[in-house]
Order: structure tokens, then sequence, then C-alpha cells
């Protein structure tokens, strides 16, 4: 697996599925931002790639062994969830989305409540 320098990137975590990027990983990963976030309300979605729901289901299975409330917006365009984020009153989002990266790519991009990525700090 690469580096943690190398996976977290400027707007989030990106890797090859199944190679870089596992659903294991992203139960973790999911489990992580839910312990992050304490236990609050959260929506989850996910763009057209292939991998899309698979890593959708393992962050949302993290978030809510976190104790998330968790709200699942299924496939929708990365703003339409950054908007509904901020819109409908959650306390952050996450986004599975590798934006311009090639197919074979996904990646977990997580929001605060106002649509806005987190830092890379955070």
């Amino acid at each position: 697996m690469m580096g943690t320098n190398k996976l977290f990137g400027t707007n989030g975590i990106r890797g090859v599925v199944n190679k870089e990027l596992t659903p294991e990983m992203a139960i973790k990963v999911g489990s992580s931002i839910g312990t992050f976030f304490k236990r609050k309300n959260l929506l989850v979605g996910h763009d057209a790639r292939t991998s899309g729901l698979m890593f959708s289901k393992a962050v949302i299975s993290g978030l809510t062994a976190a104790g998330s409330n968790v709200f699942f917006a299924g496939m929708a365009p990365t703003p339409a969830l950054q908007y509904a984020v901020k819109n409908h009153g959650m306390d952050g989002g996450v986004i599975i989305t590798a934006s311009h990266n090639p197919p074979e790519y996904n990646g977990i991009k997580v929001l605060w409540n106002d649509g806005i990525e987190i830092s890379h700090e955070q």
C-alpha cells in the first residue's frame, strides 16, 4: 500500500480500487470519520464510478459502527451533495469520488457542514 503522504491528497483519499483503496480500508476510514465528527448526522453519496456503491456501503459501515447517524444520498454529482450537506442541516458528509482521475481510481472526500472539504491537516 502507498504511504499516507501519497494516499491523502488535497481533497481526501484517492487510490486505485482494490490495490491502494480497498473496502476494508474504507470501513476503517469511515470509522475514523465517525469518531472525528463525534456521532453527528452525516450525508454519504457517490459519483457514477462502478466502485462507488461498494465504497459508500463500506464507509457507511464504519460511520455507523462509530455511532454516526447516516443519510444515504445514492449517486449524485459532487456539487449536489455539497449543497445537500449545507442546506439540509447535516453536520458533515462523505463523497465517494475520484474526480478527474482515471476510472481505476476512487476516493473518499470529507465535508464540513458548509459543504466544503475538510482541510488536509484535519
